[in-house]
């Protein structure tokens, strides 16, 4: 991977999120340096009001946003990834927008992400998700199989 200076890993936490990060992993352990993470807290009509990311004053929301840095920094070091906290990101909105968004912040010259089709796709399209990240996105774009 040292073709590459700046790495995002995006996950989303499912079940499927293991199987990434075993494969990111196995390619990349030896630039974890390089490595930055997002997950993004999914955030929709249930959720009542927007909550900023900057502006978690809510109790509840800070300790939904702790729980999952836990839960993130936890897979990574399932898999022996040490990544420091400055470069995992926990951010709330629309999934591909803030992926696409913090590349650019960044500059990030590789994008990864999850690709887990549904079981009755005869064309074993990516997801919907994964389709946006991959549109107009400046930087490659790693779509891996889980």
């Amino acid at each position: 991977m040292a073709l590459f200076n700046r790495l995002l890993l995006a996950l989303d936490l499912s079940s499927h999120s293991e199987a990434l990060v075993e494969r990111v992993a196995e390619v990349c352990r030896e630039d974890v340096d390089n490595l930055h993470v997002i997950h993004v807290i999914k955030q929709g009509m249930h959720d009542g009001a927007l909550v900023n990311a900057e502006s978690c004053d809510d109790s509840h929301a800070q300790r939904q946003k702790d729980h999952t840095h836990i839960q993130v920094r936890e897979m990574l070091l399932r898999h022996g990834l040490r990544v420091s906290s400055d470069k995992i990101y926990l951010l709330r909105g629309e999934p591909a927008y803030e992926i696409k968004k913090l590349a650019r912040e960044i500059g990030a010259d590789l994008v990864i992400v999850g690709s887990h089709n549904k079981d009755d796709d005869l064309f074993h399209l990516p997801g919907a998700t994964t389709n946006c990240v991959i549109q107009g996105m400046p930087s490659d774009v790693m779509a891996v199989k889980v």
